[in-house]
C-alpha cells in the first residue's frame, strides 16, 4: 500500500540497504524517500512496540530519521503530516 500511494503521489523512493546499529546488527528499512531524507517503516502495533529499542538505536547510531508507520498512517497525506511534524520538532524518530 505505501508503495502504490509514493508512487501514485510521484514521490522518489528507493528498497535502502540495511543500517547497521549495536555492533554486528542490522536493520532493513522498507523504504527510504530521496527527497525528504526519511526512511518509512510500516508496522503493525505489536511490532511498533517491541522495535521502539531497535529503531531508536539505529537512528541514533546512524543519524537518520526514521518514521514507523502504524496502520491508520499509510496514505501519502498522513506520510507527509508526519514528516512535516519531523521537520518542525527535529527529532530524528517518529515513535
Amino acid at each position: 500500500k505505501v508503495a502504490n500511494e509514493l508512487d501514485n503521489n510521484n514521490i522518489k523512493w528507493t528498497r535502502p540497504p540495511y543500517l547497521p546499529y549495536d555492533v554486528s546488527k542490522k536493520y532493513f528499512p522498507d523504504f527510504y524517500l530521496i527527497d525528504f531524507d526519511v526512511y518509512l517503516d510500516p508496522k503493525n502495533d505489536y511490532l511498533i512496540e517491541q522495535d521502539k529499542d531497535k529503531i531508536n538505536s539505529v537512528v541514533e547510531q546512524n543519524n537518520v530519521r526514521v518514521l514507523v508507520l502504524p496502520n491508520n498512517k499509510l496514505t501519502w497525506d498522513e506520510i507527509l503530516k508526519e514528516i512535516q511534524l519531523l521537520d518542525k520538532n527535529q527529532p530524528k524518530s517518529g515513535i
